[in-house]
């Protein structure tokens, strides 16, 4: 799933390719992707309209419309957008947003996952709670050692699968949870309340700095290819990863096997030595 250094590089993308332009058309190939409101509704709403700006929240685009109401894209595990010059219909091409300029932005999503929600901003409480409801970002002043320690008292859960709650660390996914946990030297399977405030700090910090890679190296790109940039291209953090994907592998610190488990039905990579 596209994480919070993937949105952020397709909104950076995106930004200059789409803002001012005017919806002249849209193509909805898979109704199922229109999550709010009804297709009909959601047809005539976007058509007329320009946009004025892209900002992202957690895994969430946004996109503000002139008549104030809001583009919500959600990418889910697989969804990417391009933006074309032609109307080529894309292999699982599942909505498309023609401009008046002849180009087109293009939302792929191989497993129909993703959503796109056309909302007033007082709608979204409502509609989308996932995105009313997001914790801080690592990457924001208010996401502190204090804040995050705050979030991990009192709770048994496994230190790995409260950082990937959207509610704690909005974002955070499987892949840079992972990494952080592996720079910080704390083990996925500890329970959250049982670190230190010495892991907590280290813990923040690396969440902080792991995100940052992330996005100063365009996001990850795995050999599935669930992620692309708005042109296509990949991202380059996925040379970068320490421990995530590199089970049976050697770690780069101690020379130690790299394992994999399940955590909450997702694989979690980790360095039995290293992280404790």
């Amino acid at each position: 799933m596209p994480e919070l250094p993937e949105v952020e590089t397709v909104r950076r993308r995106l930004t200059p390719e789409v803002e001012g332009r005017e919806i002249v058309g849209v193509v909805i190939r898979r109704p199922d992707i229109v999550g709010y409101p009804t297709v009909p509704k959601f047809r005539v709403g976007v058509l007329g309209r320009r946009i004025t700006g892209v900002s992202r929240r957690g895994k969430y685009l946004v996109f503000y419309l002139s008549d104030e109401r809001l583009l919500v894209v959600h990418l889910r595990l697989s969804g990417h957008l391009r933006v074309l010059n032609n109307g080529t219909p894309q292999r699982f091409e599942r909505i498309r947003f023609r401009f008046s300029d002849g180009r087109s932005l293009v939302f792929i999503e191989p497993r129909v996952l993703g959503r796109v929600y056309l909302v007033a901003p007082e709608e979204v409480s409502g509609v989308l709670k996932g995105l009313s409801r997001l914790g801080k970002e690592p990457i924001s002043r208010e996401f502190s050692a204090d804040y995050l320690q705050r979030q991990l008292a009192g709770r048994r859960t496994r230190i790995k699968s409260v950082i990937m709650d959207q509610r704690v660390c909005a974002g955070v996914g499987n892949i840079y949870s992972d990494e952080a946990l592996f720079r910080a030297g704390i083990s996925p399977m500890r329970p959250a309340s049982s670190l230190s405030r010495q892991e907590v700090v280290k813990l923040t910090q690396a969440l902080r700095k792991v995100i940052k890679a992330g996005i100063r190296y365009l996001g990850t790109t795995m050999s599935d290819e669930r992620y692309l940039l708005p042109d296509g291209s990949r991202g380059r953090f996925g040379e970068l990863l320490q421990i995530f994907g590199r089970e049976g592998e050697v770690c780069s610190v101690c020379g130690t096997e790299i394992r994999r488990i399940k955590i909450g039905n997702r694989s979690s990579y980790y360095c039995p030595e290293c992280q404790r």
